[in-house]
């Protein structure tokens, strides 16, 4: 009996010391784990806590725009917008006539009947997922068209908005406008205008640090970090809408009909530098632009592809000689179709020889030994400093991503043989751009006026920024311009160019037509460019113009490839601008 009692005193004594460690081990753990929340992850859930009362996020700005002008209508048309439209998705487990609505949709989104097949079983395709809850269709699509589908109450068929890149003018301006593309994941403007100028279209973000209630309302206290989100500043150019639609239009139609690689076409006002229109043919469509089998299509090759110019040139070297008085207008030279230098030979177009022939009749007929006569007596120095003051081998600065200086090195060379090859454009590079702004000294009394192509920039609170003509810089005296200026009307009316004239007005022109040099560097191949620059009217001139054709197959001279161009887009400013003929 008294073994039992002490054996059940050892029994609770030892029962009760088990229940105490195993309190004492729960309160270790208890302690340790107050120890690790409060002192060791204090500063995590303290930030946690701070995520469910605060709110910190990017305030997204919008792209600024890019505008023509509209000069008939004294308004602004848009060229690249920031425009809603409409992404269609699917939630395949609540369609039920699969097949039947894959039909509608792809009759309503693909116009080609061809491809319509196609995109229908695309369509069906996502719709047969099982237990798929999302499918995007189609991106980009129109606002109408949004409109019309949602109207047929398609189950399972949705939209939600979309902020897209939008170039209203495709592939007549895609050069112009380059576009909006993606570097590594962040969009970024690229050629063109949207490359130019990205820091002025792309605005900058905002940001806000703030409180917020039980019920996610923001709370706005002294401690609020608001940083408002900065708008893109809109581009406003001296485009001109319709101008541009034209020229497009004109060098598209040559580049087809004469089987031409490309063309390029420039419209510009010469006394205020402003470029009312700058097409290229091939072109692309911005809104596709990953579209493109080949990306050197992204190009403007209005400024970044140099070529040699061939005989347009001829006008620059006329304008050196006479204004470093190396010549007179009165002199003449004796031309008997060949002129050589050392171990070449050069010799005019169809190896024509002409005889006795004026300084202005050397332009007229387009004649290679006249324009290495003129040369030669110029000099290389002198000739070099004419060729770069009138913008040669220089950035013009005109506001397009891509703009190459084009090459006169050879100049340097020692040997009459380079300069006599460079009179006449061979052998050195220009670019269009260079070649047009170049003619404004001549057409302006000697005095080069830089190309621009933005008119202003205005912020969103109608700030604007006034892109201001710079003075124009004297390159030759006036009295060389105006000279040059009527050889260049005479060229039109009794040289090489008679098809260039326009009834009732005094128009100014000369032709190119250049070899290109071999793939190999040795010589010339049997491929040309042909170019075409000229202006109008004779006085209170209003516009210059410059065509190219590379590689024309049909026609052999510039005068039947590059004029006619030149033709249609001057009687359509004359008509467009209300110019009244000359007396």
């Amino acid at each position: 009996m008294v073994r039992n009692r002490k054996a059940k005193k050892i029994f609770f004594r030892e029962r009760t010391n088990v229940i105490a460690a195993v309190f004492f081990i729960l309160g270790v753990l208890i302690l340790g784990r107050l120890f690790y929340l409060q002192i060791i992850r204090h500063s995590g859930y303290l930030e946690a806590a701070d995520d469910q009362h605060q709110v910190n996020q990017e305030i997204l700005q919008s792209r600024g725009e890019i505008y023509m002008q509209d000069y008939k209508n004294n308004s602004l048309a848009p060229l690249v917008i920031n425009r809603e439209m409409g992404m269609l998705y699917i939630v395949p487990k609540e369609i039920l006539e699969k097949e039947k609505m894959a039909k509608i949709l792809a009759e309503l989104l693909e116009a080609e009947i061809e491809d319509r097949k196609k995109v229908e079983a695309e369509i069906l395709a996502k719709a047969k997922k099982p237990g798929d809850p999302y499918e995007p269709v189609r991106h980009k699509i129109e606002p109408e068209l949004v409109a019309r589908i949602k109207g047929l109450e398609l189950a399972g068929v949705y939209f939600s908005d979309e902020l897209i890149r939008y170039y209203p003018e495709k592939e007549s301006a895609g050069q112009l406008t380059g576009f909006l593309g993606f570097n590594d994941d962040k969009q970024e403007g690229q050629y063109g205008l949207e490359g130019y100028f990205e820091k002025e279209l792309a605005g900058e973000k905002g940001k806000i640090l703030a409180d917020k209630d039980l019920s996610g309302r923001l709370i706005l206290t002294s401690e609020t970090e608001l940083k408002e989100a900065e708008n893109g500043s809109d581009i406003i150019l001296t485009i001109d809408r319709v101008v541009q639609s034209k020229a497009y239009e004109f060098i598209r139609q040559a580049v087809e009909e004469k089987v031409a690689e490309s063309g390029t076409i420039i419209v510009m006002e010469p006394k205020s530098g402003r470029i009312m229109a700058m097409a290229n043919y091939p072109g692309f469509d911005p809104n596709n632009y990953g579209e493109v089998e080949d990306i050197k299509v992204y190009r403007n090759l209005a400024i970044s592809e140099p070529y040699e110019p061939g005989s347009i040139f001829k006008i620059i070297t006329m304008a050196a000689g006479l204004d470093s008085g190396a010549i007179a207008p009165e002199d003449t030279f004796i031309d008997t179709g060949e002129t050589k230098i050392g171990a070449e030979v050069i010799r005019n177009a169809d190896n024509k020889k002409y005889g006795q022939i004026t300084m202005t009749g050397i332009l007229e007929n387009s004649v290679n030994n006249g324009a290495v006569f003129i040369a030669l007596k110029t000099g290389r120095d002198s000739f070099q400093k004419y060729a770069r003051g009138f913008g040669f081998s220089e950035l013009t600065g005109v506001e397009l991503m891509g703009e190459a200086k084009g090459n006169l090195g050879a100049l340097n060379n020692k040997g009459d043989i380079y300069l006599a090859t460079a009179s006449f454009g061979q052998g050195i590079t220009v670019t269009p751009m260079q070649m047009i702004s170049a003619l404004t000294a001549i057409v302006n009394d000697g005095e080069l006026v830089k190309p621009r192509l933005v008119d202003y920039i205005r912020k969103e609170d109608q700030e604007i920024k006034k892109n201001e003509q710079t003075s124009a810089e004297r390159v030759i005296s006036e009295k060389t311009a105006r000279i040059v200026k009527a050889m260049m009307v005479s060229v039109v009316k009794n040289g090489h160019t008679k098809s260039a004239q326009i009834a009732g007005y005094n128009i100014g022109g000369k032709t190119g037509t250049a070899e290109i040099a071999s793939k190999d560097g040795k010589g010339y191949s049997n491929e040309t460019n042909h170019s075409f620059i000229g202006f109008g009217p004779l006085e209170n001139t209003r516009f210059v113009i410059f065509v190219k054709l590379a590689k024309p197959r049909k026609g052999i001279f510039a005068e039947s490839t590059a004029v006619p161009v030149f033709v249609k887009m001057a009687n359509f400013l004359l008509q467009y601008y209300q110019i009244a003929p000359e007396g």
